[in-house]
């Protein structure tokens, strides 16, 4: 049972990877494991994600400038 909840994760994930934009990945990632972003560094996101740490930087500014008012 574990293991199939496992593998279904695992699929969701490679459909999002696949499917989606590394904006798109990042929102999810935002939105499914708030914790994490402030727990994690940046490089380990980034690998998560698919994307550099430095493009992720650029994600990370770019959601900043459009939440501020």
């Amino acid at each position: 049972m574990i293991i199939e909840d496992q593998f279904v994760e695992l699929q969701q994930r490679m459909l999002l990877r696949n499917a989606s934009s590394a904006e798109q990945r990042y929102e999810h990632f935002v939105t499914h494991h708030p914790g994490l972003v402030a727990r994690l560094p940046n490089v380990h996101i980034a690998s998560y994600l698919g994307v550099t740490p430095e493009f992720l930087s650029r994600l990370r500014a770019k959601k900043a400038t459009r939440t501020d008012p």
